[in-house]
Formats: C-alpha cells, sequence, structure tokens
C-alpha cells in the first residue's frame, strides 16, 4: 500500500488532501492520512473578527463555531485518514514521522505546518507581546483589552489607556480596525470616558502594507484615521518592557495592552538530518515545490520558500497556500508513476482584500479596486467561494450569512 501523509490542516493541506481524495477515492491501495494539532480546521482570515467581539453581544461557543471547522464535517464520506496530534519529529531517511507518540509510515511526505509569530530577537517581545495566529489568542487578547479598561475604571486619576499594535501588516491593520468598534463598546460599558483609551499601530517601514500597492496603503492609512487610530511609521521597536517600548529613535511609549503582528516564522519539522533552508528558516523547494533530495517530499504555505517567475519568494498568503495545495496535488500523482511534470509550479497574481473596521474593506487587484462598502461584499464573497469548496455552496451562503450577523454585532 502507498502512504501519503499531509502534515497540517490549514489551507494548502486540506485542499491538497481532498483533491487527492478525488483522485485516488476508489483506489484500495493508496492511503491518505491527515495531520493536524487541532480537530478542526482554523479560517485564519476572520481571526481579527474573534479578538474584536465583545463578551457580552457573543458567546465562546458562536465565536468558535464561526472561525473553526470540524474536521470530521469536511472530511465525512471522504477516504482520508485524520490524525489529532503534534508533530515531533520528522525523518526522511526512515521515511517516518513522530507524531505525539505514535509513528507514522510515510511513501509521499506533504509538509504544510504553516507558521507561528516572529519576535524577531527583540528583547522582551515574546514576554510581553500578545499574538494572533490560533484561537485562544484572539480570546486573550479580547479578555485583556476588557481587562484593561475595567483596571482603569478604578484608577482615581483617570489617565489614558493606550492600545498598541506592533506591525503595520494586514493582520494589524485588520485587528487594530476592528479593536475601534469592541473599545467603543467596552468604554460605554464600563462608563469609561472613550477620548481617554488610545489605538496606535507602529510600522518599522515607511508606509502601511509594506511591498505592496501603495494606493491600498494610503487607503489604509486614511481608514484608520477616521477612526481616530494613531498609525506612527519609519518607528522600529528595539526592546519591549512591561508597559514600556523603546523605538531606535531613543523615544519611549508607555502601553498598557500590547498587541505583536508583526511578522512569521515557519513551524519547526524537527529534522535529524540537514534540510535546506533559507535565510528565514524555510524550506526550500524545487520547481515541483519538492525538497531538494527528497522527491518524495514536498513542503507549501508559510513553511516553504517558494519562489516565483519573478525570482523573489512568493507571498505567505492562504490563496498562495491553496494554489500550491491544488498543484501538489496534480503533480504527486505523476510522481508516483516515476514520470516529470512538465508543468512547473507557476505562482499566480492574487487580489488583496484588508478590511478596516466594520463593514469596510480594500480590495485591489491588477484589473479592479475598490475601497468601503463594496470591498466588504467583494470580501464575503470570497468567503462563500472558499468554504463552498469545503463544505458546498448552500452550507457555504448560511456559514457566511452566520459570521457576517454574529461579528457586526458591536461594528
Amino acid at each position: 500500500m502507498t502512504k501519503i501523509v499531509i502534515v497540517g490542516a490549514g489551507f494548502g493541506g486540506l485542499r491538497v488532501a481532498l483533491d487527492l481524495e478525488k483522485k485516488f477515492h476508489s483506489d484500495k491501495d493508496i492511503q491518505i492520512t491527515l495531520v493536524d494539532q487541532r480537530d478542526y480546521h482554523l479560517f485564519n482570515p476572520n481571526l481579527f473578527e474573534v479578538a474584536a467581539s465583545a463578551e457580552e453581544l457573543t458567546s465562546l461557543t458562536q465565536l468558535k463555531k464561526s472561525i473553526a471547522l470540524p474536521l470530521k464535517d469536511i472530511l465525512q464520506g471522504k477516504n482520508i485518514k485524520l490524525v489529532i496530534g503534534e508533530l515531533k519529529q520528522t525523518d526522511p531517511q526512515k521515511k517516518q514521522i513522530l507524531v505525539g507518540q505514535k509513528q507514522i509510515e510515510f511513501d509521499y511526505l506533504i509538509l504544510s505546518l504553516g507558521s507561528k509569530s516572529d519576535f524577531l530577537n527583540i528583547p522582551g517581545a515574546e514576554k510581553f507581546g500578545l499574538v494572533l495566529k490560533h484561537l485562544p489568542d484572539a480570546f486573550r487578547i479580547r479578555n485583556q483589552v476588557e481587562f484593561a479598561i475595567q483596571s482603569h475604571k478604578l484608577d482615581v486619576n483617570k489617565k489614558n489607556l493606550k492600545i498598541v499594535v506592533a506591525g503595520g501588516g494586514y493582520t494589524g491593520l485588520e485587528l487594530a480596525g476592528e479593536l475601534k468598534g469592541l473599545v467603543d463598546f467596552l468604554a460605554w460599558e464600563n462608563q469609561y470616558p472613550r477620548e481617554k483609551i488610545e489605538i496606535e499601530v507602529i510600522e518599522a517601514s515607511p508606509k502601511l502594507v509594506s511591498g505592496f500597492d501603495s494606493r491600498l496603503s494610503q487607503d489604509a492609512y486614511d481608514r484608520l484615521r477616521d477612526l481616530a487610530i494613531h498609525v506612527r511609521l519609519s518607528s522600529r521597536i528595539t526592546e519591549v518592557e512591561q508597559n514600556f517600548i523603546s523605538l531606535m529613535s531613543g523615544e519611549k511609549i508607555a502601553y498598557d495592552v500590547l498587541i505583536w503582528t508583526v511578522g512569521i516564522k515557519p513551524c519547526p519539522i524537527n529534522c535529524p538530518v540537514a534540510m535546506p533552508l533559507d535565510h528565514k528558516g524555510r524550506l526550500c523547494t524545487n520547481e515541483y515545490l519538492q525538497l531538494p533530495g527528497h522527491q518524495n517530499i514536498f513542503a507549501l504555505g508559510d513553511i516553504a520558500c517558494v519562489v516565483g517567475i519573478n525570482g523573489q519568494p512568493v507571498p505567505a498568503s492562504a490563496q498562495d497556500a491553496i494554489d500550491q495545495g491544488r498543484y501538489v496535488a496534480k503533480v504527486l500523482p505523476l510522481v508516483m508513476r516515476n514520470k516529470l511534470p512538465e508543468e512547473k509550479y507557476s505562482a499566480k497574481s492574487h487580489g488583496f482584500i484588508v478590511n478596516l473596521g466594520g463593514k469596510w474593506a480594500v480590495v485591489a487587484n491588477k484589473k479592479f479596486y475598490t475601497a468601503g462598502y463594496l470591498g466588504y461584499i467583494v470580501d464575503q464573497l470570497a468567503h462563500i467561494r472558499y468554504f463552498a469548496s469545503l463544505i458546498g455552496i448552500f452550507k457555504a451562503i448560511k456559514y457566511v450569512w452566520f459570521e457576517a450577523e454574529l461579528y457586526s454585532r458591536n461594528d
């Protein structure tokens, strides 16, 4: 029996698993195993919504349902074996991985573990910064913001309360924009002066969403300004202490809640033999998304350094991970028959969607650009399209409607 093992049920891993299952559904000699730490597929793009949802307006059960799709529901009726556990070791020579205490053998391995927060070796950042990568992180941020406001309510000096979002990329901007609604509600609920609560985004580069469309950056900046969110550009953080941030300029900034969205780094695969890595620690891949020297091992998504036709690494986006998953599902059957794929991986140009508070988003691609409510509608349609690929169109529409109603309660 040929054993195909996929590690990671994120956007890329789940896509390759489902596409391979379609190809090999009736083949009893092929076993597909999907491994993940959790029993659900996390829809990361909505993490900021969960982090900014007021506890009094929603429930933990509703919020989890809105962002975590049970894998058993997605895989129902599929010939895919699901293993829940953490990857402890990957051994290419023995052709096996260690998940928890369980050894799993493979003939072909697809690594799609995703990423974790990168603190860039900045002293104190990991200790004092709140991250937004998983569902518990979102609840932690929400609770810390609420706790800070409740604590300041008892402060006789009534000093200003500051929430700092470190990082002006997609995650940081979306979270900052949505936090405005949460803060408005909590200030009203706790009878705390709203004007004494500040939200500030600190970005090291001279513009927001660095490296992408300048028009998008400017519209994002203007939108945050309209929401009374302060943006500090060209401000590199050098050290984090409890309640204080030091900048390269020498300035010190006081904060009450620090949310760290500066960058990401790949999750470790813990391999006993040296693997080809780029300067960010990502697995290097060839033109077929295979690891050099290991034709039976593929890597995709945030864990992989996939080079595009422009010679630059492909962005770490959900759309690119999905594309890579589709590609691996297409070429793996050829590799299994010892055929060299004619089609090399070529990254597509995707549009960008940034949600910035309430029903307002920026959508940018080569042929279309819009900012405002229409951008929000485009984003919702993109969500429906994605969920339809997992659970069918009718369930997808119902699911996105549920999300929209839930998240708009504190807009």
